[in-house]
């Protein structure tokens, strides 16, 4: 090799890596009480504790899966640490646990679709919910069909666990942050060629722009999807369900006489009332005699499973609201997800016989604060998220409870920054000039454009002076953190996300699999569709191997975590 070619190696290791900056340097040491002994205890308690899981091979009683809209990997790691610091512990927040963290098997689901490397919520629900991977932005069917093509539909229509659970003879539900006709929700029931026709205003208004003609429409039958919640199977047979989208189940009739926008993310505006004059919510009520309706926090509280068949809530005209916004309000009528997912599965346990229950419980508003560019937010939901599953899992036996936490797809969020672990995770690494920056950034969104140039064409003139914070300031809920691109939404990403699982057969979730095995799993573990008569599904019901205690161990083991 040349003299001139190890130059550059030389100067690097004499004056420091320049393409790797150093860290801040700093005198502490490591946090009080973490010291050699600590790590070595922790260890062994770990070891000990997987030495000791037994496999439930029980069938699955009952079956809940927590979907995360938009819940990524580094999501979950700042999640983790935003609820540590705001728990306290002297602004550690990297050792604190999630719930569901505490579970024993984890794997990692591979997220893209038919069609698209990086996917949409539809298509991911539908892969999850049928065990088969479909076209993106299509719901309930498989990957022959085409987006807005109506008749590629015929013949693609797919079951899904709804219908499993329901010919199994299980009660069924869903909760969700986001519009009851959102796609999360939506591909347990509908079958469609475009997730957004949630009204039927969408379809009249997709025909008017040319996208679908319609005799298209009429010759194939198209239904919006609020409609197909109301008059189809398995839709008809939910026993309980709570989310928002009132505007697409009332008739323009109805409308307020206040200025509707079609929909964002900050508002309670969604203007897409009927068409077609019908009052859905009455054509519900009128096919449940025996079922209530409620609109309001109070009315949630007053639900009673001996008198109530079946039970709909739906609290907003779109989404249900921010959580830091019902949580800063006390007379708020519109409940938080912990509410509405405990109150589901008190329901379901209440109606259900031996043959159990199928929930699906999706905190969907962490995705629309990652649209936002908000990370903060996004926190914020995913630790409300926790909140819920914690809550659901005081209430459930997990000898017989199969629980599955996931996400549909990941962000382009990321943590960067040598920051010091007590480092406020919404705030600069340091308080260094180079450091002025957001630990938590995004790939491209809306943050871009709170930045300005004072030079054209010149990068180092840029001014970030509106997407960064002074030292040890945390950024407030509502701040955009700056992207790499400016688009005026951010988008999702391609990165493989989580999947956390305990209870009858979570152990067949243990490494990277195709977000279709999901569906498999369930079936599998709760003897349902194409497993219903695989070997010991009878008398497995009794011979099941406890997992309780070995999650209730672990769980443990988290919060001593939080307070050393």
């Amino acid at each position: 090799m040349r003299i001139h070619c190890l130059l550059p190696m030389i100067l690097a290791s004499a004056l420091g890596d320049p393409l790797h900056p150093q860290p801040l340097v700093s005198n502490s040491k490591y946090l009080p009480g973490e010291d050699r002994a600590y790590w070595l205890r922790r260890g062994q308690e770990e070891l000990d504790l997987a030495l000791s899981l037994n496999q439930n091979t029980g069938v699955a009683k009952n079956i809940i899966l927590f979907i995360g809209d938009g819940m990524s990997l580094p999501t979950v790691a700042a999640a983790r640490t935003y609820k540590g610091q705001k728990n306290g512990n002297d602004g550690d927040g990297s050792s604190a646990y999630l719930s569901w963290e505490s579970f024993p098997n984890v794997g990692l689901s591979k997220t893209y679709s038919a069609d698209y490397m990086v996917p949409d919520s539809a298509a991911t629900a539908t892969a999850m919910y049928t065990g088969v991977k479909t076209t993106g932005f299509t719901l309930g069917l498989d990957g022959t069909c085409i987006q807005d093509k109506p008749s590629s539909a015929k013949g693609a229509e797919l079951e899904t666990i709804l219908d499993w659970a329901q010919a199994a003879g299980k009660k069924t539900g869903f909760v969700t942050t986001t519009r009851m006709s959102h796609a999360t929700p939506a591909a347990l029931y509908a079958k469609t060629i475009d997730r957004f026709w949630e009204g039927d205003k969408d379809i009249k208004t997709a025909v008017s722009n040319g996208i679908v003609s319609q005799e298209d429409i009429d010759t194939n039958n198209v239904k919006d999807i609020t409609r197909q919640l109301i008059e189809n199977e398995p839709a008809k047979k939910i026993d309980i369900m709570f989310g928002g989208g009132l505007s697409s189940f009332l008739p323009e009739s109805q409308k307020p006489n206040v200025s509707r926008g079609q929909w964002d993310y900050d508002s309670d505006e969604w203007d897409n009332y009927r068409q077609d004059g019908r009052d859905l919510i009455q054509e519900w009520k009128d096919l449940h005699p025996a079922g209530r309706y409620i609109e309001s926090r109070t009315q949630l509280g007053a639900i009673n499973p001996t008198k109530d068949d079946h039970v709909m809530g739906i609290f907003t005209q779109s989404y249900i609201s921010w959580d830091d916004q019902v949580e800063a309000n006390d007379t708020s009528e519109v409940p938080r997800l912990n509410e509405m997912s405990t109150a589901a599965v008190k329901f379901l346990q209440a109606k259900a016989d031996d043959r159990g229950f199928f929930i699906m419980i999706e905190g969907g508003r962490i995705d629309a604060a990652h649209h936002n560019g908000q990370a903060v937010r996004a926190l914020h939901e995913t630790v409300a998220f926790d909140k819920a599953i914690g809550e659901v899992l005081s209430m459930v036996n997990l000898d017989e409870t199969l629980v599955i936490v996931t996400a549909d797809h990941s962000h382009t969020m990321t943590i960067g920054g040598y920051s010091k672990r007590t480092n406020d995770i919404t705030s600069t690494p340091s308080d260094r000039e180079e450091d002025n920056f957001t630990m938590l950034s995004y790939g491209n969104g809306p943050g871009f454009k709170n930045m300005g140039a004072m030079k054209e064409g010149n990068w180092t003139a840029i001014d970030r002076v509106n997407v960064t914070l002074s030292a040890g300031v945390g950024a407030p809920i509502e701040f955009r953190q700056a992207s790499a691109a400016p688009l005026s939404s951010e988008t999702h990403g391609g990165d493989d996300v989580g999947i956390w699982a305990v209870g009858p057969w979570a152990h067949l979730v243990h490494g990277v699999h195709e977000q279709s095995y999901i569906a498999t799993v369930m079936q599998y573990a709760g003897c349902l569709g194409r497993y219903s008569d695989r070997p010991n599904c009878i008398t497995e019901k009794s011979s099941g191997v406890p997992s309780f205690l070995p999650s209730l161990a672990l769980v443990t083991l988290s919060m001593l975590s939080l307070t050393l």
